[in-house]
C-alpha cells in the first residue's frame, strides 16, 4: 500500500512494505506484515512497529517482542524480526507517529459553540463544545477548533490548524498554517506595560499583535504577550513546550525549540535554530543570534553574539558543600585584591 503523507492512515491496513515506502526505508523481512501499534522496545508485543535510536539499548532488541523495527544499517542483524532500515530511526519515529495519532472528525460544529455571524469558517474545520469565535474572524480549512475555545474578534487562524480545549486566541492575533496550540495557552494577552503616575500604577494599553508563522507549536498554559506597538513574533517552525512566559515585542527566529519555564522579558530578539533549555531566565531588550544553545536553569542578561553553548547556572551539590562554596563565593573580590597586591610585589 502507498501511504499519503498528508492523511492519517487506516491502522488496519498498514503494512510493513507500505510504512517502508512511506519512510523511505530498506525493507528486510516480510511486505505483507500488518502493523497495527506502535511502541518502545521494551513494551512492544505482537503486531508493534518499535525503533532503535540510541545504541545504549542495543541488548535489548534481541529482546523485543515486536513485529517490525526501524534501525540503522549498522544494528541490522541484531535481530531477526522485520526490519526498516533508515539513517535517522528517530526521524522516522516522529513520521512514523503521525500515522498512529487520535483522529478528529470534520465539519462537525457542535451545537453549543457560540459563532458569530460574519466568522469565515472554510471547508473541513471543527468546532467543539461551547467554543466562542467572535465577529471577523477567520478559521482555515481543515482546522480544529476544541471545546472551550476562545478565537477573538478579527483573529485569522490558518489551514490545518489543532488549538485544543480551552486555549485562547485573543483579538486581532494571526496563526499561520499547521500549527498546534495546546490547552490553557494564550495568544494574545496583554503585554506587561505600566507607567507609575502620582496615584500608582497606570496602564499602557497594548496596541500590537501577536504573529505565529506556519508549524509553530504551542505548549500548555504559555503565555505569548501581544505587542505594545509593534507585534511580538513567533516565526515558521519555532516549537515551545509548557509554561513559557514570552513579553510583549519578543520575535522568535525559525525553527528555534524553548523547554518548558522559561521567561522572555520584553522586545528580545532570539535568532533561528537556537534552542533555549528548561527554567532559562532571559532579560529584555537584548539578542540572541542564531544557533546558540543556552543551558537549563541559566540567566542571560547580556546579548549573545557568537553561535555556541552557554551555561550559567551553579550544579547542584551537597548542601553543606554548597554553603562553604557560597560563603568562599561572597569573599571572591577581596581574595582577587590579595592575589592583584602579590602579583604586583612580584
Amino acid at each position: 500500500m502507498t501511504i499519503n503523507n498528508s492523511v492519517q492512515a487506516d491502522r488496519t491496513k498498514l503494512t510493513a512494505g507500505g510504512i517502508a515506502e512511506y519512510l523511505n526505508a530498506e525493507l528486510i523481512g516480510d511486505p505483507e506484515l500488518v502493523l497495527t501499534s506502535i511502541a518502545s522496545i521494551q513494551q512492544a508485543g505482537a503486531g508493534s512497529i518499535t525503533f532503535l535510536s540510541d545504541r545504549k539499548y542495543l541488548s535489548q532488541v534481541a529482546q523485543t517482542a515486536a513485529s517490525a523495527i526501524v534501525l540503522q544499517a549498522e544494528f541490522a542483524q541484531a535481530t531477526h524480526v522485520t526490519r526498516l532500515v533508515v539513517d535517522d530511526p528517530y526521524l522516522c519515529y516522529a513520521r512514523l507517529s503521525r500515522l498512529f495519532a487520535p483522529t478528529v472528525g470534520k465539519d462537525i460544529i457542535h451545537p453549543s459553540a457560540v459563532i458569530a455571524d460574519n466568522v469565515a469558517v472554510s471547508s473541513g474545520v471543527s468546532i467543539g463544545a461551547n467554543a466562542v469565535v467572535e465577529a471577523g474572524a477567520q478559521i482555515g480549512a481543515d482546522s480544529v477548533i476544541g471545546a472551550g475555545v476562545v478565537i477573538g474578534a478579527r483573529a485569522r487562524i490558518g489551514d490545518r490548524v489543532r488549538v485544543h480545549a480551552n486555549a485562547t486566541i485573543h483579538y486581532d492575533c494571526v496563526v499561520g498554517d499547521d500549527c498546534e496550540i495546546h490547552s490553557g495557552a494564550v495568544v494574545g494577552a496583554d503585554g506587561f506595560g505600566w507607567a507609575r503616575g502620582p496615584d500608582g500604577w497606570e496602564k499602557i494599553h497594548q496596541l500590537g499583535v501577536v504573529t505565529l508563522g506556519d508549524r509553530v507549536s504551542v505548549g500548555a498554559n504559555t503565555c505569548i504577550d501581544r505587542g505594545a506597538l509593534g507585534d511580538t513574533r513567533i516565526e515558521s517552525g519555532v516549537i515551545l513546550d509548557n509554561l513559557i512566559q514570552i513579553a510583549h515585542n519578543v520575535h522568535i527566529g525559525e525553527n528555534t525549540a524553548i523547554a518548558g519555564c522559561v521567561g522572555i522579558a520584553g522586545s528580545t530578539t532570539i535568532g533561528s535554530n537556537c534552542t533555549i533549555a528548561g527554567g532559562v531566565g532571559i532579560v529584555g531588550h537584548l539578542s540572541i543570534c542564531d544557533k546558540v544553545h543556552v543551558t537549563a536553569k541559566s540567566f542571560v542578561n547580556r546579548s549573545i553574539e557568537q553561535p555556541g553553548s552557554y551555561s550559567s547556572a551553579y550544579p547542584l551539590e551537597p548542601t553543606r558543600s554548597w554553603r562553604k562554596n557560597a560563603v568562599r563565593l561572597h569573599k571572591l573580590d577581596s581574595i582577587a585584591r590579595v592575589v592583584k597586591r602579590l602579583e604586583k610585589q612580584c
